[in-house]
């Protein structure tokens, strides 16, 4: 992840090549904030994780 502070325009996402995962404490509440937020871009039931994207377009893991 990269912050630029005087870079004006959009990064360049690349091929979106990284992964980050955080474990949380309490899933439910989590999963529950994240839906709440309308942030939630991926879910995969079976596996029992989501991704939420952040505002520059990259997708974080949630993991229970």
């Amino acid at each position: 992840l990269t912050w630029l502070k005087d870079h004006p325009q959009a990064y360049d996402l690349g091929e979106c090549e990284f992964h980050l995962a955080f474990q949380a404490d309490d899933f439910e509440e989590a999963h529950k904030k994240h839906k709440e937020m309308g942030c939630i871009c991926f879910e995969n039931e079976a596996m029992g994780i989501y991704f939420i994207e952040d505002p520059d377009g990259y997708w974080l893991e949630i993991l229970p």
